[in-house]
């Protein structure tokens, strides 16, 4: 694929990247090394600024990595899924209370329903499918309890 390439962009080119083609996208490599060689004096500014700069940034020190930095990213990088497998051995889920939670939503949803739920008339016929759902899944009926608490 090739890119067409402009004076402006090669000079972008060689501030950014450097004098060294090398260095350069290699997406607008060829391109600019095309054009660099075709005008060289238009280029020649720009190029001498760039290697002097890339000689001040050569003889700079290489910089010191402090070891508790070192130890710190260390640290905060993410682990394999081997170390993971310990946290997941709940039910293969990545949270071992996500099973409670359900439960406690369960079991609120179910403590809403018969003590805040309008009552209805006893002869109603839902009334009385819903008292057997309730004796059946608690196996007492709560109503029998409210009226013993009134006595």
């Amino acid at each position: 694929m090739t890119h067409s390439m402009t004076d402006d962009r090669l000079i972008e080119l060689i501030e950014i990247w450097g004098a060294d083609p090398a260095s350069w996208p290699a997406a607008e490599r060829a391109a600019g090394e095309i054009l660099l060689r075709a005008n060289p004096e238009r280029f020649a500014g720009a190029l001498a600024e760039a290697r002097a700069l890339d000689l001040m940034l050569e003889a700079l020190p290489e910089p010191a990595m402090p070891r508790a930095l070192t130890e710190a990213i260390v640290a905060a990088a993410p682990r394999p899924k081997a170390a993971r497998k310990e946290a997941q051995r709940w039910f293969g889920l990545k949270t071992p209370w996500a099973p409670a939670s359900g439960f406690a939503a369960v079991a609120l949803g179910l403590f809403m329903g018969l003590t805040v739920a309008p009552v209805a008339s006893a002869d109603d016929e839902m009334t009385v499918e819903v008292q057997e759902l309730v004796v059946s899944a608690l196996g007492f009926d709560t109503a029998t309890y409210a009226v013993e608490d009134v006595e």
